[in-house]
């Protein structure tokens, strides 16, 4: 999983919304010192995570934990089998390790 500080965002959003901290914790239906509670936790359960992003009109769950990376990751990148037929006297002209030979036609 994505190492997230969502309390640290949802502070951001909180912040960039212009509201004030007790109308946030009105919307939300809690206290202000739950607000700066959550402001610092690494993660909140979902039913809290939904109401505030309806509160924000920020989808919380989409954009930050299930948003994929634009780029893959080299070692991410799918693998891809080819199947050549190759006869035994074919294998002997090439220039092969004999293991690899052995493990090739094993494999008929």
């Amino acid at each position: 999983m994505k190492n997230i500080h969502i309390g640290s965002i949802i502070k951001q959003k909180v912040i960039e919304s212009s509201m004030t901290i007790k109308e946030f914790s009105d919307k939300i239906n809690c206290d202000r010192t739950t607000v700066y509670d959550i402001f610092k936790r690494k993660s909140l359960d979902v039913e809290r995570l939904i109401k505030i992003s309806q509160v924000l009109n920020y989808d919380f769950i989409n954009e930050i934990y299930l948003k994929q990376p634009s780029k893959i990751p080299v070692n991410n990148l799918p693998t891809t089998f080819i199947a050549i037929a190759i006869n035994n006297d074919i294998l002997k002209k090439v220039d092969l390790p004999a293991d690899f030979i052995r493990l090739i036609t094993d494999c008929k």
